[in-house]
């Protein structure tokens, strides 16, 4: 893999050191941290790997995190029973070692659809929208069109997505709305 490659499996880690950087105590923003380190840790089993496991787990573990963090757990657990159903289809339509864009495009339309008409959330909203709309877009373009240029586009999106969350975590006020964080 060459070095750009190493590099961008690191994106995923950017939220977690940016929690522990600024010791951040509440702990909404380190499960969303979280939520973004699953890519790293599903880039890293594609490594060790065949990449169509993770990639067809890693959304719906990825996308139930944030909606564990954004809804109540009982509203979360339909919203992950649906990723479970869109992963199943993604497979079956699909097939093994393919590219997983039905389940990604689900995930993806889940946290739009979740956080679109959410103004209270502030920043966070913001990240969210930018992480997972435009990054969805910037992923259906690779698929499409796999090469550097695309490849590199998402990577910059994914990049630009660790930015907006140490912007998003600095507004107190983004994380008002969730009770007992």
């Amino acid at each position: 893999m060459p070095l750009a490659g190493y590099a961008a499996w690191q994106l995923g880690l950017g939220p977690l050191a940016w929690c522990l950087i600024r010791r951040e105590r509440r702990a909404a923003w380190w499960w969303l941290a979280t939520a973004f380190a699953v890519s790293w840790l599903a880039d890293g089993m594609a490594l060790l790997g065949s990449p169509w496991l993770p990639s067809a787990l890693y959304p719906v573990t990825q996308v139930g995190v944030i909606t564990a963090v954004l809804v109540p757990w009982r509203q979360a657990a339909w919203y992950v029973a649906g990723l479970v159903l869109a992963a199943v289809m993604t497979v079956l339509w699909e097939g093994v070692g393919h590219t997983t864009l039905l389940l990604d495009t689900v995930a993806a339309g889940v946290v739009c659809w979740l956080v679109w008409p959410r103004r209270d959330l502030g920043r966070l909203r913001s990240l969210l929208l930018i992480a997972f709309g435009v990054g969805w877009l910037a992923w259906v373009g690779y698929v499409f069109a796999p090469g550097w240029t695309t490849w590199g586009l998402y990577q910059g999106m994914r990049a630009v997505s660790c930015g907006l969350f140490c912007w998003a975590s600095c507004d107190h006020r983004t994380m008002r709305w969730v009770e007992g964080y």
